[in-house]
């Protein structure tokens, strides 16, 4: 309580019990003949308003004392249910994240480095860290939805799935996507995601993984393209099962429309695909990712009959060799 609050109750106390003992004396008179018996009826009179006006005062503060105590206790318990309703939320999330078989340390570092950077003031940041989230946001929903779709020609999801995969990477690729049907070495194997690409299947090799490449052409006189030869050769330096196929000569039973795009099938059950469009170069409308069994069944199998088909490497270099002995006769 205020000094001033204070001492404006002490004065109203001593107000009370003097007017109190002051019409107390004369009633005395009719009680007590003796002076002295009559003040000390009135100061006793006045003792006890006094006693009583301070138990009055105590009770309230009291009172007071107890509802604030009581308001702290209950802002004391919703504090702490709240922050036990978070943990609880935080607890089941995790255990939740690590029954998917997920790594929970790379969410943990996550939110921890959200948690104690700068703040972010400006606009560009702020909308550019919501859209990176987002897009982590949306893949993991894809998942779920057992495919996801990226407009254009990716890059992280091809080079984030190769530094992952542990046990095979199947792959057909057509001049449409690689080469747009035109300069083949100088097309998708020779730009900087290319690049890449070759260096994750390199160290991919060095895990033990087993990559088998298809490239499927249309006619010897695409078979002998030089551009491609070379990217073949390349490929099978770093360790890839490098086949050539010729699709013309595949009976049409065996073959359909659906060959036309490129997909990746990493450890036999998810498929990178890439649909392209018709243009001077590769043309790329948007890559999938596809987990659906029945759809990993479906390239699973067409993979494996465009393998039979297909012309080992070393086969074809020697056919090649052969033609060019037969010439120089």
């Amino acid at each position: 309580m205020p000094k001033h609050d204070v001492r404006t109750s002490i004065l109203r106390k001593i107000t009370v019990t003097s007017v109190i003992g002051g019409i107390t004396f004369p009633l005395t008179n009719f009680l007590f003949d003796s002076m002295t018996a009559q003040l000390i009826g009135a100061v006793s009179v006045g003792a006890v308003t006094l006693v009583v006006q301070f138990l009055v005062d105590f009770e309230r503060r009291l009172g007071s004392v107890e509802d604030s105590q009581n308001e702290q206790t209950a802002d004391i318990r919703r504090a702490l249910d709240e922050g036990f309703a978070k943990v609880s939320a935080a607890t089941m999330l995790s255990a939740q994240l690590e029954a998917a078989g997920l790594r929970t340390q790379a969410l943990q570092r996550l939110v921890s480095q959200a948690a104690t950077m700068d703040p972010v003031s400006t606009p560009l940041q702020r909308g550019f860290i919501d859209t990176e989230i987002e897009r982590v946001t949306y893949v993991l929903h894809a998942f779920g939805e057992q495919e996801a779709t990226y407009n254009g020609e990716d890059r992280e999801w091809l080079l984030g799935l190769t530094r992952n995969v542990t046990k095979s990477i199947d792959a057909i690729s057509t001049s449409t996507a690689d080469a747009g049907g035109t300069e083949f070495e100088n097309g998708f194997w020779g730009s900087n995601l290319g690049q890449h690409y070759l260096a994750a299947q390199r160290d991919a090799v060095c895990r033990q993984v087993q990559i088998r490449r298809i490239f499927v052409v249309r006619g010897e006189e695409s078979l002998h393209d030089d551009g491609r030869l070379s990217v073949c050769r390349t490929q099978a330096s770093l360790g890839i099962d490098v086949r050539v196929l010729d699709i013309t000569t595949m009976p049409s039973s065996r073959t359909s429309d659906s060959i036309l795009h490129d997909f990746i099938l990493f450890d036999d059950e998810l498929s990178y695909d890439v649909i392209t469009g018709e243009g001077a170069g590769p043309v790329i409308l948007y890559t999938r990712l596809v987990l659906r069994d029945e759809e990993i069944k479906k390239r699973r199998d067409r993979f494996r009959n465009f393998w039979e088909w297909a012309t080992p490497l070393s086969v074809v270099d020697g056919q090649l060799d052969g033609h060019a002995l037969r010439r120089l006769r």
